[in-house]
This record gives C-alpha cells, structure tokens and sequence, in this order.
C-alpha cells in the first residue's frame, strides 16, 4: 500500500526507506580493467565454479563466501576502493552502491556472457539477502538466476506520494529515475487504484507499457474487504444453492453467516485484494 509523505515523515514512527531517486548513483570510474579480471578469474576460477556447483546442484542462492569471492573477482576491474572490493573483504555493504557498480560491468562493451552470468549470480545473492521473498519478474522463474528476472521492492517518491514497487535486478538509479518521472506523467498521486496496482509483489513496474498491464488486471473497486469476497466468491448463488437443497428436503435454514476468512483464502487463488485510501481494489492474478 502507497503512503501520502507526511512534514514529520523523517521522525522514527513515520521513518521511509530513502527513495531511490534520492541515491547517488555510483562515483564515476575508469573503464573496467578486464586484464585485471582476467587474472584473478583464473585465480579463483575453480572455486567460485565449485560454489555455483553446488548451489545449482541444489537449486539454490550461491553462499556467501562464493558470493564475496565473484565480487572480488569483479572488483579487480574497479579497484581496491570500489564497493565491491570492500564486499569481497568485508562481507557488508549498500546494496544500491554494489549494483551500481556490478551493473556498470554488466552492460560494459568488453564483458563477456561468462562475466554478465557471475554478475547474475552476486546481484541475484545480494537482492535475496535483503528480499528473500523477492518474485519473479515472469510465471516460471529462471534459474540459473538472472538480474532481468527477479524483481526488486523499491521505494519511490511520486509528488507527495511514498510507493513501494518492483522493479528487475537489472536496472539502475538512472533507469529507477526515468520510471518515477514516467509515473508522476501518469499522474499516479491521483490514480489509487493504479498505486494499488504497482504494490503487488509480482507487478513488474518496468514492463514497458505499465498501463496496459493495469488495465488487463484491473477488476473492480469495493467499500470493503467483505463486500469485495462476498462479490468475487458469488456468495448469493451458494445461498441460493443451500436454501434450494433445504427446501428440496423439507429443511428450514433462517440464517446463514458466510466465513469471509475462509473464502478470502479461496478467492485469492484467483484474485488480488489490496487496500488503498480506505478502499478494496481487485486484481484478476
């Protein structure tokens, strides 16, 4: 659910992630040095081949320590003061920096697919520790993992309106920027059902046509989370059906009280239900 940013925002009961399009983006480096990647890629070759092994022979993230050592791999091309380096001696680090850098690798004209895929390996890792719930950007997810297809939880200000979104690993604070600048065009600070929209974990805000998406989803508006189950679960037609099955058998049924909790559950294999400015809005999944 979208928030209207309030003056006291910055005190601790009104505390909001920093918004993307406040972060610095990286410092502005040399090209990457590939020769120097090049020598420690064989250097630690074998091992950082070993750790993938095995998280792929179990279908998992890879471990940390493999993790710190493609970062260090990476950070050759960067220097000893890149983020990077400082992951692979530390362990620690901000997210937003780290991507910035591996993402700079990622799209550089000398990388090779060998590299873009190590690269794919720690951004997914480092997304993971910090969303481990994070979705896939498609219906079946890619693994190998991939950078475009797993979605990230991102903090957005649009006008006077804080937005959490979700947007692929693969895009930066220059990309995240456009995106919020295409929302306020859009004038989503006046759309609630289109912020209530972006806030699904699996809607991909950098689909490239957001409101094509919005339109194909979008269901309905409700007063309430009941009147929004009673409508999607056809609550009449089952009280018809269950008087019809009384009479039929000379039963006399006065009441029936349907059990909004467990038909949520049941229309939310089919249905999303958000709240958004004290209202229900409905999404066909």
């Amino acid at each position: 659910m979208s928030e209207r940013i309030t003056p006291n925002r910055h005190d601790a009961e009104h505390y909001k992630p920093v918004p993307e399009q406040l972060l610095r983006p990286a410092a502005e480096r040399e090209t990457p040095d590939w020769r120097r990647f090049d020598v420690a890629a064989r250097r630690f070759g074998e091992l950082i081949a070993a750790g993938i092994a095995e998280a792929t022979g179990q279908r998992q993230d890879i471990r940390s320590g493999t993790a710190r050592c493609i970062a260090h791999v990476l950070g050759r091309c960067l220097g000893r003061e890149s983020a990077l380096a400082d992951f692979a001696r530390t362990g620690e680090g901000d997210y937003e920096t780290l991507r910035e850098e591996y993402l700079c690798l990622h799209n550089d004209e000398g990388v090779t697919a060998s590299t873009q895929e190590l690269i794919d390996w720690l951004g997914t890792h480092l997304i993971r520790q910090q969303h481990p719930d994070a979705r896939s950007a498609t219906y079946v997810e890619a693994y190998p993992p991939r950078l475009d297809n797993i979605l990230v939880p991102t903090g957005i200000e649009v006008g006077d309106w804080y937005l959490r979104i979700n947007v692929p690993g693969i895009y930066g604070t220059k990309d995240i920027q456009d995106l919020t600048e295409t929302l306020g065009e859009l004038s989503v600070k006046r759309d609630a059902a289109l912020r209530a929209y972006l806030s699904l974990p699996d809607t991909n805000a950098m689909s490239g046509d957001i409101m094509q998406d919005f339109h194909d989803c979008y269901l309905g508006v409700f007063a309430t989370f009941e009147e929004a189950i009673h409508e999607l679960a056809e609550v009449d037609e089952r009280e018809r059906d269950v008087f019809t099955y009384a009479e039929d058998r000379q039963l006399v049924i006065e009441q029936m009280n349907p059990d909004y909790e467990a038909l949520r559950e049941q229309v939310a294999d089919a249905f999303d239900l958000v709240e958004e400015e004290d209202r229900i809005y409905v999404f066909h999944k």
